[in-house]
């Protein structure tokens, strides 16, 4: 799952927090994706009792495709705003950060296919 909110501190930029429930039995969670180049050494989500998750900064109305790794397999976000195929046709999650007024798509914006 993904939420968002707006950062009235820093114009242009959306604070996305990325979420796996609690019933995901996993040693390790982690978010791969454009945002930090699809790194061989993924960001790793925080466990609490509400479930898995990490926060980002990220640029608005930009397209970002990312998937989870539970225990190093890549799952897809199923509630993600879209999603896009990659050239070695593994499913990609998509999330496009919007201030709260924005509604509908982002042209002109396409996430990486990588890796």
């Amino acid at each position: 799952m993904v939420t968002q909110e707006e950062v009235p501190t820093q114009p242009g930029k959306v604070r996305v927090t990325f979420s796996l429930p609690a019933s995901i039995w996993a040693d390790s969670v982690a978010l791969a994706g454009d945002f930090n180049d699809w790194d061989a050494a993924p960001m790793p989500l925080r466990r609490d009792e509400s479930g898995w998750s990490i926060t980002l900064l990220l640029e608005q109305n930009r397209a970002y495709a990312y998937w989870y790794l539970v225990d190093q397999e890549r799952v897809s976000d199923w509630n993600a705003d879209g999603y896009v195929i990659g050239s070695d046709g593994a499913r990609r999650s998509v999330v496009i950060p919007r201030s709260a007024s924005r509604r509908g798509g982002v042209e002109g914006h396409r996430p990486s296919t990588n890796p």
